[in-house]
């Protein structure tokens, strides 16, 4: 039972993650910038399984940056 409760837990917390993002550095990005968090949280979703999830913010960011996004504390 306490396992299923970590790995509950462990699983809301990595799908509450929201970077913060510098839209101004972001440049054109900037506009799409709702559309690619979207995406990118669904990616991450997709590439972890819950025993990596503490990982999930740092993939999360490094996808925003892959996609033109400046993410401050990434």
């Amino acid at each position: 039972m306490k396992t299923v409760l970590v790995i509950i837990t462990l699983s809301a917390s990595a799908c509450s993650y929201t970077p913060v993002a510098d839209l101004r550095a972001s440049g054109d990005a900037a506009q799409l910038y709702q559309r690619d968090l979207a995406e990118c949280k669904q990616l991450v979703d997709q590439s972890l399984s819950w025993l990596q999830y503490d990982h999930g913010g740092l993939r999360l960011n490094k996808c925003l940056e892959g996609r033109g996004h400046s993410i401050i504390g990434g």
